[in-house]
């Protein structure tokens, strides 16, 4: 399940990078380096952790995760957070979502297309694996 939660918001955090992939033009044009305001990081021995930063150019994101089911089989971690940023148009996109046995579950304002499908991709995903008597027999091998 661990395995399923973090490909879930890799592909979700995938995606939203992609979309400023378009807005790079080139490696070797100059940009504007944009100070970091603030930033935060707690990592725990359990697996579980909270970070937060703020851009100067109004970016931010937090995030936090906590064990739950410590020690069973349903062993997972669940994670909720935020981001923000202003897009090409000017407007504010800030977006807040949850990742564990539900998937990753966004909600905001203007959420792109890739990430919704990203996770609906996911979600779908981690619905066959969670049936599948072979992966689960191989994940709780690969937890012990």
């Amino acid at each position: 399940m661990l395995k399923i939660i973090c490909f879930m918001v890799f592909a979700a955090s995938t995606a939203y990078a992609a979309s400023f992939g378009n807005a790079l033009q080139s490696t070797t044009e100059k940009h504007e380096i944009i100070p970091l305001l603030n930033y935060e990081r707690v990592s725990n021995p359990d697996g579980s952790f909270s970070f937060s930063y703020e851009g100067g150019d109004n970016t931010h994101r937090e995030e936090t995760a906590h064990v739950v089911d410590a020690g069973t089989d349903d062993e997972a971690l669940e994670v909720s957070g935020s981001y923000r940023y202003v897009d090409d148009q000017g407007q504010v996109v800030e977006v807040h979502y949850t990742a564990g046995k539900n998937g990753f579950v966004p909600v905001g304002t203007n959420i792109l297309s890739e990430i919704s499908a990203a996770a609906k991709a996911a979600a779908e995903r981690a619905e066959v694996l969670e049936t599948d008597e072979h992966y689960k027999q191989n994940y709780k091998n690969y937890k012990n």
